[in-house]
């Protein structure tokens, strides 16, 4: 049976898969290049070297828009039913390989694959095998790129550039199946619509870490309105970890989401079926949404709500969609980790409310919040405080662990209100 590599580029089975042309050395592999929608066979009997170089005129250093292929066209370049198939990581910090990877986990029902570890600074995904390269399959890395990839070592597109920890000496592999390829792809497109092709992808549900974090704002929330004071609306809800606190505590909420995958399971959880209104925006979408900017009288094109059990209406609202309708008066705004998408912070001018509470990790409160709230003079800062500290959490049924950057809270009055 076959043994195939799956890769984005050609490069790529120089720089990941050296030792893989060593363990089947006596085995025909085919190689299956996704930018170019290509394959072909390296022979048995050859050495890592000469393999190498029937790659050479496949290599392409400018490229790397071409659309990438869907799992039916993957497996048809397979070669039938494969004995292995190796590929890059779905949590590879370069996001078109991750999504190549995560394409060749779904192609065919069952299918076996291996994956490189790959490149992530920020993700540590804990290696099943680590081969050590020979000093001469080193040298062989090395001249093929320099011969046949040099200028990618020059290269301005960042997931291109090969640097020094890109041409590892040691090739690192990780067995995993689709739903763990699910969510490890999940996890790294966390700003993008993909976040939602797993259920619970930052594992609100399951870890200790976010578990405390939320609770922390809960609780934090009720220091600051109670359940009397009106309604609230928490925007970015997301699955609805957060929601289901505080709706559990007796408060109405309006919790806008829209990612039509999130917002569908927030729903569900919260005992509706998938809300309404358009919803076109992914998770990324905060940005806004089709009627982002727009004037008009309050309530004009707001997207339609959807009751979600008692006290809680879900809708598919971006922020910038609150901003523009200001529709929803409320005695707070819950900005709570989502400001994550480069947002307009001078939206929050317009939210009709006279409270915020915001929270992130402490990095963007100082890039991003403290230099605006420095420039402008609507809002006061009544609290900031600690949330939860930064901690090191292993993910993904222990496939890798990460930091988790800590979250810090602030609370924002408009200038002149009682805080």
């Amino acid at each position: 049976m076959t043994v195939v590599i799956a890769v984005l580029h050609a490069e790529d089975v120089a720089l990941e898969f050296v030792s893989v042309l060593r363990r089947h050395a006596d085995r025909d592999i085919r190689v299956v290049v996704g930018q170019s929608a290509s394959w072909v066979t390296l022979p048995a009997g050859l050495s890592p070297g000469e393999r190498l170089e029937l790659l050479a005129p496949l290599v392409e250093p400018g490229g790397n828009t071409a659309p990438l292929p869907v799992p039916e066209e993957v497996a048809g370049r397979l070669g039938g039913s494969p004995a292995e198939v190796w590929t890059h990581s779905p949590a590879d910090h370069r996001i078109r390989r991750a999504r190549f990877g995560w394409t060749v986990s779904r192609a065919v029902p069952g299918l076996t694959v291996t994956y490189s570890v790959g490149d992530n600074p920020f993700l540590q995904t804990v290696p099943g095998e680590a081969i050590a390269l020979t000093g001469a399959e080193a040298d062989i890395k090395l001249d093929f790129i320099n011969r046949h990839a040099g200028e990618l070592l020059r290269s301005r597109v960042a997931d291109r550039l090969v640097t020094t920890d890109r041409v590892p000496v040691v090739e690192r592999f990780f067995a995993a199946d689709a739903t763990q390829a699910n969510r490890l792809y999940a996890l790294i497109s966390s700003l993008g619509d993909d976040a939602a092709v797993a259920d619970d992808p930052w594992e609100f549900g399951r870890s200790a870490y976010e578990a405390a974090r939320l609770d922390a704002t809960a609780a934090w929330v009720a220091r600051w309105c109670a359940p009397d004071d009106g309604p609230i609306v928490e925007v970015g809800a997301c699955e609805g970890e957060l929601t289901r606190r505080l709706a559990g505590n007796g408060y109405t909420l309006q919790a806008t989401e829209p990612n039509a995958g999130f917002r569908a399971r927030l729903a569900e959880r919260l005992g509706a079926g998938p809300g309404s209104g358009p919803g076109t925006a992914g998770r990324a979408g905060v940005r806004g949404g089709a009627d982002s900017g727009a004037a008009g009288p309050v309530g004009a094109g707001v997207a339609t709500a959807e009751r979600s059990g008692p006290g809680v209406e879900v809708s598919p609202d971006s922020l910038e969609d609150l901003a523009a309708h200001r529709s929803r008066p409320a005695a707070a705004y819950l900005l709570i980790e989502m400001l994550y998408y480069d947002q307009d912070l001078a939206l929050l001018d317009a939210l009709p409310t006279d409270r915020i509470l915001i929270a992130l990790e402490t990095g963007q409160l100082n890039d991003r919040v403290w230099p605006w709230l420095r420039r402008q003079s609507t809002w006061r800062v009544a609290e900031r405080l600690e949330l939860a500290p930064p901690t090191l959490e292993s993910v993904c049924d222990g496939l890798a662990y990460l930091r988790k950057r800590g979250s810090r809270g602030l609370v924002l009055t408009r200038s002149g209100e009682a805080g």
